[in-house]
């Protein structure tokens, strides 16, 4: 079994072959006859067929593709040309009146099934204006239908678009202030940042210079410190050799009558060293 090409449909009897579409908008349908002779038929006046002659399918796999691509290509083109012309003279033949009632009756018929198969609704519906009011109806219907109901949901798309760019502009403009915010509070947390460097950097350098004047003080009273106490040794040592050498001399000196007595030397004593401090 193999595939029909784009402008062809299976055949619906036989094995491997397709057959043209019979045009539905025209209110003709597909219809099995004896022996499997198939044909179509217009549903206002059965009388009126046109056969339909099964051409072969195509042993072909992959996407949709059309006759012209085949190189028997002719025999489908022979087929689409003798099928129109055949129809062709059969729509002369009906007369509009019998039309118009087919197309109506077809209308009623897929108006009950509008919501299930919505195309077929509108496939009936544009045939039968177009008997009714002619070909140009077509257009004017496509202009109503842009005014009346593409133009309303044209608009509202136009409205949300306008409030999404709104809403944008308006997104942006708080983002922008929130930019602005973020780079002040930066910089003042860099300015505040580098004054508490500065401050903690001079506070350091007068700790460093106060423990630094401590230990020149400190050297330097210890130096003072030092040259007093040498200085009291110096004098404490001076003063006990002037002492011992005036208790000498005193207690050599010779005296005319009784030598001193060791209460006398003693206070002699205690007035030197008294004296020397």
């Amino acid at each position: 079994m193999g595939n029909c090409p784009s402008e062809f449909v299976t055949s619906p009897v036989g094995f491997g072959s397709c057959i043209v579409p019979c045009p539905t908008q025209k209110n003709y349908e597909l219809r099995v006859g004896d022996k499997g002779v198939l044909s179509c038929t217009y549903t206002g006046d059965t009388k009126i067929s046109v056969p339909v002659l099964p051409v072969p399918a195509i042993q072909k796999q992959g996407p949709p593709f059309s006759y012209k691509e085949l190189p028997n290509w002719t025999i489908y083109e022979n087929e689409i040309k003798r099928f129109s012309d055949a129809i062709a003279v059969a729509d002369a033949n009906i007369d509009k009146q019998v039309k118009i009632n087919a197309a109506f009756k077809k209308l009623q018929e897929s108006e009950n099934a509008r919501d299930t198969a919505p195309d077929a609704y509108q496939s009936a519906r544009v045939a039968y204006y177009t008997l009714i009011k002619g070909d140009t109806w077509v257009n004017e219907e496509r202009n109503r239908v842009a005014t009346s109901e593409a133009q309303p949901v044209i608009n509202n798309l136009v409205d949300k678009y306008r409030n999404l760019q709104y809403t944008r502009s308006r997104q942006q403009g708080v983002i922008d202030s929130m930019n602005n915010v973020k780079q002040s509070v930066l910089s003042v947390k860099d300015d505040l940042d580098f004054s508490v460097s500065n401050f903690k950097k001079h506070l350091d350098d007068i700790k460093n210079q106060i423990n630094k004047d401590k230990r020149d003080q400190t050297v330097q009273l210890a130096k003072a410190t030092s040259w007093i106490e040498v200085l009291l040794n110096w004098l404490i040592g001076l003063s006990t050799l002037i002492a011992i050498f005036f208790l000498i001399r005193y207690i050599m000196r010779p005296k005319p009558g009784e030598a001193p007595s060791d209460s006398d030397i003693m206070s002699y004593l205690r007035r030197s060293a008294y004296g020397s401090r």
